[in-house]
């Protein structure tokens, strides 16, 4: 036998795959979530010296809306479990941007108040989004602006639809 048919037979190397041609009607929910990313990425870069994470920015975006949330709405909301939703708000209360209240109606709840330095932080975002809206969007025309947030409308109304109408039996996890 010789040499070179017992010696084993290297692998071809791999070649790289090519990035496909993009087509924006297959993989308009792929650019959302990738846009989403990014800005969230540059969102936390922005508010990083308030010292807030993600999920703390979060919860106090979310209590700006809407004060006085239950823990668990918070939880859904965010799509963290209970537990989970408990550490952070701690932590949030620790911090005096939020604290806790016991539900009038349900005294085994807690309602999830801003405090005044909550709604300080929350204004200090609300500026870093315009910011951040301003920098994103500023090489859109306000028209272009205009017509883009108008669609994104459209989508969402469909999806929210969707949502509602989804037959009993078929819950999201």
């Amino acid at each position: 036998m010789s040499n070179e048919n017992t010696r084993k037979k290297r692998p071809l190397k791999k070649q790289r795959r090519t990035a496909k041609r993009f087509e924006a009607d297959l993989g308009i929910g792929f650019m959302v979530a990738d846009i989403t990313r990014m800005m969230t990425t540059q969102f936390n870069r922005m508010v990083k010296p308030a010292g807030l994470t993600r999920a703390q920015w979060r919860v106090i975006i979310h209590l700006h809306r809407q004060d006085g949330l239950s823990q668990s709405e918070l939880a859904a909301l965010l799509t963290v479990g209970k537990v989970a939703i408990g550490g952070l708000i701690d932590r949030l209360e620790h911090s005096g941007w939020v604290e806790r209240r016991t539900d009038k109606q349900d005294r085994r709840s807690n309602r999830v108040f801003l405090t005044q330095k909550g709604r300080d932080v929350n204004q200090e975002m609300v500026t870093a989004g315009e910011e951040l809206a301003k920098q994103t969007y500023s090489n859109l025309t306000k028209d272009e602006r205009a017509l883009l947030a108008s669609l994104l409308g459209v989508v969402r109304k469909k999806l929210l639809e969707m949502e509602k109408d989804k037959p009993i039996g078929e819950e999201a996890d």
